[in-house]
């Protein structure tokens, strides 16, 4: 067989394993490509080879390295990708890339045995991004980094209505996978309260709309709550651990394993991450958060008195707005 064969049958081989469900994968590719699905199937066949340019496309998208399937890769580097976007203003690359997420959300729905890690100062997004209010409040952070000097208020910031669904059908998947574990830094509500009083003083945000992201917040507590009492999600079932950590958390990382992958995101620029596919760095990461987790007190299911203070204390806190 000749060594382009082998190449483009290896990497049939990757972006199946990546994206196990045929029907999902097929559409993912669709839209990356820009191709109809007929085409994408004969590539998956091998009736037809990827062109180098498709499979760098993909490849970007799906965080799989070229490199490694070539067999050229340094043993000492893994691979990754920095996912970085414009919520405000997303090109038809970004929405790829956010569907390409989703699909795989999507993909491992019923799937048995899947995972979240995540160990945070900042709220989840598979959370956060049900929440309107505060969803647009995690925008118009990014806007003030990223467009410093230039930046717009709170009030101006709209997301486009397709990105929404997006958002809303990540946090959904999400809600479908089997176990979450949560590690949250004690101060992460307080962080976000002192912010929004900053932000509120050099009138970048309204009185009426600290209402709305005050009413957001409180909202979220209240589920949050509930959750950690029953240790479940309310619509599916499947548990949910939480704790709080008894040391500063200074980084965020998040974890997604199932049969098939092992998804590694370092939450960069309040929005985007930077992701890795790759088995080592996930076992590393995992360990990493498993190490916070024992530094920590679980407030889900047990830890009644502890849990019922947290909370509390985080309404006194967020009633302050």
């Amino acid at each position: 067989m000749e060594k382009n064969n082998i190449y483009n049958q290896e990497f049939i081989s990757t972006v199946q394993s990546k994206i196990p469900h045929r029907a999902t994968l097929v559409n993912t590719i669709t839209d990356i490509l820009a191709i109809d699905k007929d085409a994408v199937y004969r590539r998956l066949r091998g009736e037809v080879s990827f062109t180098f340019s498709e499979m760098a496309n993909i490849a970007k998208t799906m965080g799989i390295s070229l490199d490694k399937i070539a067999g050229v890769e340094n043993i000492q580097s893994k691979p990754a990708q920095i996912n970085i976007y414009d919520p405000l203003n997303p090109t038809p690359a970004d929405y790829n890339m956010f569907s390409s997420y989703v699909n795989l959300l999507k993909s491992i729905k019923d799937e048995h045995g899947t995972k979240i890690m995540e160990a945070s100062n900042l709220l989840p997004h598979y959370l956060y991004l049900d929440y309107e209010y505060l969803t647009r409040y995690q925008v118009f952070r990014w806007n003030q980094v990223k467009k410093h000097g230039n930046s717009l208020p709170y009030h101006e910031i709209i997301i486009p209505e397709r990105l929404r669904i997006l958002q809303k059908e990540a946090c959904e998947y999400a809600r479908h996978v089997s176990s979450t574990l949560y590690v949250w830094d004690s101060l992460i509500f307080q962080r976000m309260v002192t912010n929004i009083q900053y932000f509120a003083k050099i009138r970048l945000i309204k009185e009426e709309d600290v209402a709305l992201i005050k009413n957001d917040l409180l909202l979220f507590l209240a589920n949050i709550e509930n959750m950690s009492i029953k240790g479940k999600h309310e619509d599916t079932g499947n548990n949910v651990s939480i704790f709080l950590s008894d040391i500063a958390t200074s980084s965020n990382y998040s974890c997604l394993k199932s049969k098939n992958i092992k998804l590694t995101l370092f939450r960069t620029f309040i929005l985007n991450a930077t992701i890795s596919y790759d088995p080592e760095v996930f076992n590393e990461t995992s360990a990493w958060i498993s190490s916070f987790q024992r530094m920590s007190t679980l407030i889900s299911v047990s830890g009644e008195r502890i849990r019922t203070m947290f909370f509390n204390t985080q309404r006194d806190i967020v009633q302050t707005l």
